[in-house]
């Protein structure tokens, strides 16, 4: 599916299999992340000009099984062929069945009215944000916002962790119980410090733009600063630079609601097919090829035929 006309210069979205009104959705999302302000431009065009020069990629399957499905058939060294001419992507997967244009996250961060949202978080604002922050942001602004425990950020995210641990080094304890001190910890094994810190501003962002209220209880077994006063009471100085738009351009002020209307002076440039280009000069060769031998067929036959005749002419 091409990707959606309307989204800023930054990041492409390929899917298959998908709704077309999700993949519009999660653009929809993506451009407002990149230009929260809806004026057409990219708000941090040195965010953007990172998601370009990486081939920022948010590939969309419907679930987890078809994407496993598709990597194990041949279109996959057909299409990875294609992406690897490109420039190897830096990517970030997004299911369909993840994607809820209804989520009440929209709601309770008040940017939506619905009163028949649906419970389901709308995962479209947690994968498309790993998307910009770790394929742009963290490596434009590598000191302050990197995925490390050197940058200002990352320092902030071992703060917040205090003696919780974590799964990756086989210690974790879940920061709601009395067996901690600390307000953030992750279970996963298989997510080091890079990816808590991508993990960790994903939380404390959307927690300051409201989309976590709703489930609070839910995601305290990782998360416990769900709601922007509870950031701002246990985590000052990482609130202060959460909301310190003037200095970082790239954050948005506002949730993304799933709508986006600005007017993109510069879009995203599309993905050039090598494959079909390959499979046009593949063709162009065969009929080339097919042409050439013809007409040297041609040319053997009308040679015969004259000194077949030429021949008959002398026995007469």
């Amino acid at each position: 599916m091409p990707p959606p006309p309307n989204l800023p210069s930054g990041a492409n979205i390929v899917a298959r299999g998908v709704a077309e009104s999700k993949v519009q959705h999660a653009a929809n999302v993506m451009a407002s992340y990149l230009d929260n302000d809806n004026d057409g431009k990219c708000d941090d065009s040195k965010v953007c000009d990172m998601l370009i020069e990486n081939t920022a990629m948010l590939v969309m399957f419907q679930t987890s099984d078809d994407a496993d499905e598709f990597l194990e058939s041949a279109d996959m060294l057909w299409y990875g062929i294609n992406m690897m001419l490109n420039g190897e992507p830096w990517y970030q997967d997004l299911y369909g069945d993840e994607t809820h244009p209804d989520s009440c996250a929209f709601k309770s961060a008040g940017v939506s009215t619905d009163e028949d949202c649906t419970d389901e978080f709308d995962a479209t604002l947690e994968e498309v944000l790993h998307l910009l922050t770790s394929g742009g942001v963290s490596q434009v602004y590598e000191d302050d916002w990197g995925e490390s425990e050197d940058s200002t950020f990352g320092g902030y995210m071992a703060d917040l962790n205090g003696d919780c641990g974590n799964g990756y080094t086989h210690d974790w304890i879940d920061p709601s119980s009395d067996d901690c001190d600390g307000w953030y910890a992750y279970d996963d094994e298989t997510c080091d410090f890079e990816c808590l810190c991508a993990e960790g501003l994903y939380w404390s962002l959307t927690s300051l733009l409201g989309a976590q209220v709703y489930r609070e209880d839910d995601i305290s077994h990782e998360w416990t600063l769900a709601n922007a006063t509870k950031l701002a009471k246990h985590a000052a100085d990482l609130t202060a630079m959460l909301q310190d738009t003037e200095s970082w351009s790239w954050l948005p002020a506002n949730l993304p609601d799933g709508s986006y209307s600005g007017q993109p002076e510069e879009v995203i440039p599309y993905l050039v097919n090598y494959a079909a280009l390959f499979l046009v000069l593949l063709l162009v060769c065969v009929v080339g090829c097919c042409g050439a031998c013809w007409r040297l067929y041609v040319v053997k036959s009308r040679a015969k035929n004259s000194e077949g005749g030429a021949a008959k002419g002398a026995v007469v």
